[in-house]
């Protein structure tokens, strides 16, 4: 009987070391590549520096896009590049940046997309959801300011900006 239990167990032992060579404790999430667009009528616009003023917050070049899943885990970061900057003559403009992301977590449902302002203080902008299909094949997001700037003088709020 010790010799038949011996056995049992040297065979358990190479099983559970044979399992264990094949099982992988980390699970690597499927990820997909994405571009976003992120357009915005800017009240200045400097094409030498990138650099637009869009309801009052400054956006250039190298500011932060996070695109966030609905999980926690689920969010990718990147940078503005320009596009194109296209300037009025009265100072005015429509600029166009993308930002590319490498590994965009999949499986989500939606992706919200916020871009944050560094200079000369940080400021955001957030967008509603796009869903998975959106953020594949290239969503354009249009900034606006969040939370929304309301107008004292009675006016109203102006809103999202709509296409340029």
């Amino acid at each position: 009987m010790g010799r038949t239990s011996g056995l049992a167990a040297a065979s358990l032992s190479i099983g559970a070391l044979f399992l264990s060579g094949c099982v992988s404790n980390t699970e690597e999430p499927e990820t997909f590549p994405a571009t976003v667009t992120v357009v915005g009528n800017a009240e200045q616009v400097d094409p030498q520096t990138g650099q637009c003023i869009i309801t009052t917050i400054p956006i250039a070049p190298n500011d932060i896009v996070y695109l966030h899943g609905e999980s926690a885990a689920a969010s990718a970061r990147s940078v503005l590049e320009i596009d194109t900057v296209e300037r009025n003559a009265d100072g005015t403009g429509v600029c166009t940046y993308v930002a590319h992301f490498e590994a965009v977590p999949a499986n989500q449902r939606s992706y919200t997309v916020t871009v944050s302002s560094s200079a000369p203080y940080a400021a955001t902008f957030e967008s509603s959801s796009f869903n998975a299909g959106e953020i594949e094949e290239g969503a354009t997001f249009y900034l606006h300011e969040f939370p929304p700037r309301t107008d004292t003088s009675g006016a109203g709020d102006s809103g999202p900006m709509g296409t340029p």
